[in-house]
């Protein structure tokens, strides 16, 4: 199952600036109950990144606890949840990673699958294992159902 999201990682990027701009002498560190906006230019609410916490070594991918994230439309309602316990970022790359279990969920629709790969550069994600799609409110006289 391929999803493209290119927002999600550049606003997860923004987190990682903002920490690796304050990071000290340790070998890593951690980011609790972060959150990262992403506005349009009237101010309204594109999308929001959350997690329980971060962890940010000096040198590797980056984990992500309890990742959430969410597409709005033009009003307050989120249009797109992806959910994950947890995904390693390689910021070299611009890939993200995940062994666990991944939810993405539309009013109309639930994927929920085992792994992923994410690829920043082609926009691209894919749901490696056990994807199952859920379509809701489709009529067998819509042609989906047999």
């Amino acid at each position: 199952m391929i999803v493209g999201r290119k927002n999600w990682w550049v606003a997860g990027m923004l987190v990682v600036g903002v920490c690796l701009a304050l990071a000290q002498t340790t070998d890593r560190q951690v980011v609790t109950d972060f959150r990262v906006p992403e506005y349009d230019d009237q101010g309204k609410l594109k999308n929001l990144l959350r997690g329980d916490f971060v962890t940010i070594p000096n040198n590797g991918p980056i984990e992500v606890h309890q990742l959430s994230y969410q597409v709005f439309n033009a009003g307050t309602q989120a249009e797109l949840h992806i959910t994950a316990p947890l995904c390693f970022y390689d910021r070299e790359q611009g890939t993200a990673t995940s062994t666990g279990a991944v939810r993405i969920a539309r009013s109309d629709m639930i994927i929920t699958g085992t792994g992923f790969d994410f690829d920043r550069r082609s926009e691209r994600m894919v749901i490696k294992h056990k994807v199952q799609v859920v379509l809701k409110g489709v009529r067998k006289q819509e042609g989906f159902i047999p």
